[in-house]
């Protein structure tokens, strides 16, 4: 009996991948996701259709070989028995026969569905997206392996990135290292330069590398979201950019913009990068859940630096050709633009919180605004003007404190928003040109990078002062840092995202 039901589940999966072609699709069903959103309001659908929750929770959904129509979704079945799926069960069943697994991380840190051998008969009839991103070793239980339908799980050589572990991000002889950072243990980070396509990959705050990728060009900025843990890389001189698994290490698209582009920020509330390029006259709107190019908006103007607040429904920008600052409504797909200022030699651009940082990178000064209201008669003020250091090129806004590096002085201002005084300045180090600070996540304390520096620095941000100098023989032009979710963590301090 076992046998000739074992053959009948067999045969019943071989006709699922002759007859479902709805398990090619890259999107749920409407009435699916709309169910599933309406339970999980803060979930987002990733472009393969599997349903990401947060930093450490996804669903991967399983179609099924024929659909039940019902007048009303609703949860037939859960293990562990639960009477929501709002408990984020590792199994729960619609009364459609649509199926979502569970994927986390087990104790090892390897992606994992249920180990549970005694679930429905559905599960088992079920397969997964065939154009699934599929995890990095994931394993799966011998007897669901079916619903994998002609998916192969990748192991790390099967990567699209190149990987190596003895080729050098430099061109010196010497090993590159830097020394062990305890702040960056629950982060995975990146580190590229400005010389080559190689990007150093550390882990859990060691000391070396524990490999290098190699990207498809040498990469001019790279902006990674949070939530997806996609990544949309662009290169200098180039026209075409990618969309990378920073999980898995692969590339999962390439986009091709009408020129080169120049800038690009996140708006962490949809994950949607919003990219600038003044020869095109355009911003690119590039959906990081769905990894693809949602619109594109043209303009007459020349769009350069650019900076964006999903909470405001605001963008700011700057025209490369006369200089002047502009905000953009988003909340319309009218996309108008206002007029803000004129901002020489433009360094950095920081919008939020109903107010405009705008920072000169000749002038040696910040410009603070305030937005009055996009409707209004007049929807921006200057409230505030700021003498920096000297070639101020980057900045954080942290706890109602805005951290602005000035590269020349090797110090940082630091200038509290909420009491408008400027705090005592923090010295970093005559050696070397700091240009790039980062907030490690879920940390009140920050990176401070640059080149010839010989030197990593951490930023104590809740008592704005220097925390620790950190040796390195790596030229650092960036840092990408996202988390590992291995076990719940306790998130320091409320922080702003680069907002004012």
């Amino acid at each position: 009996m076992r046998i000739r039901n074992l053959l009948k589940t067999l045969l019943v999966a071989g006709a699922i991948f002759l007859t479902c072609p709805n398990a090619y699709a890259s999107k749920l069903p409407d009435d699916v996701w709309g169910y599933v959103k309406g339970q999980l309001p803060k979930a987002t659908q990733r472009f393969d259709s599997v349903v990401v929750i947060n930093n450490s929770v996804m669903y991967v959904p399983l179609y099924p070989a024929q659909r039940h129509d019902v007048d009303k979704i609703a949860v037939e079945y859960t293990y562990p028995k639960t009477s929501s799926i709002k408990n984020l069960p590792e199994v729960f069943i619609l009364n459609n026969n649509y199926v979502f697994l569970k994927i986390f991380k087990d104790s090892k840190g390897g992606y994992t569905i249920t180990k549970n051998e005694n679930l429905p008969d559905k599960v088992r009839l079920g397969v997964m997206p065939q154009d699934m991103l599929v995890p990095t070793g994931l394993k799966v239980p011998e007897s669901l392996k079916i619903i994998l339908g002609d998916l192969i799980i990748p192991s790390r050589g099967d990567n699209m990135l190149i990987t190596t572990s003895d080729s050098s991000i430099s061109n010196d002889d010497k090993d590159v290292n830097i020394s062990p950072i305890n702040e960056l243990k629950q982060a995975k980070t990146f580190f590229t330069n400005k010389k080559t396509k190689f990007v150093l990959v550390y882990d859990k705050g060691g000391s070396e590398p524990l490999y290098e990728i190699k990207l498809s060009g040498l990469p001019s900025k790279i902006i990674a979201s949070p939530l997806t843990k996609f990544a949309l890389t662009m290169y200098f001189g180039s026209k075409t950019a990618e969309i990378i698994d920073l999980v898995n290490e692969r590339v999962l698209t390439k986009i091709d913009f009408d020129a080169m582009p120049n800038d690009g920020d996140l708006d962490e509330t949809s994950q949607i990068a919003y990219i600038t390029s003044a020869k095109a006259n355009s911003i690119y709107l590039v959906d990081l859940n769905s990894a693809s190019l949602l619109r594109t908006v043209k303009s007459d103007r020349m769009p350069d630096k650019i900076s964006v607040s999903g909470e405001d429904k605001l963008l700011a920008f700057n025209d490369k050709e006369n200089e002047n600052v502009y905000i953009m409504d988003i909340s319309k797909e009218t996309y108008a633009i206002k007029k803000v200022a004129n901002v020489k030699n433009l360094s950095r651009l920081l919008i939020g919180n109903q107010k405009i940082l705008a920072i000169s990178r000749t002038q040696n000064k910040a410009y603070i605004y305030r937005i009055n209201g996009f409707e209004s008669d007049n929807p921006t003020e200057l409230i505030r003007e700021l003498d920096l250091a000297e070639k101020p090129t980057d900045a954080v806004i942290f706890n109602k404190k805005a951290f602005i590096l000035c590269s020349k002085d090797g110090i940082i201002n630091v200038y509290d928003l909420e009491e408008d005084r400027m705090l005592e300045p923090i010295a970093l180090d005559s050696e070397g040109f700091y240009s790039k600070i980062k907030i490690i996540p879920n940390k009140s304390t920050a990176v401070v990078s640059g080149i010839n520096t010989k030197k990593i620095i951490l930023i104590d941000l809740n008592n704005a002062k220097l925390e620790k100098k950190t040796p390195s023989n790596l030229d650092v032009a960036d840092i990408i840092m996202i988390e590992n979710e291995q076990k719940p963590k306790q998130i320091e301090k409320p922080k702003d995202k680069e907002a004012i």
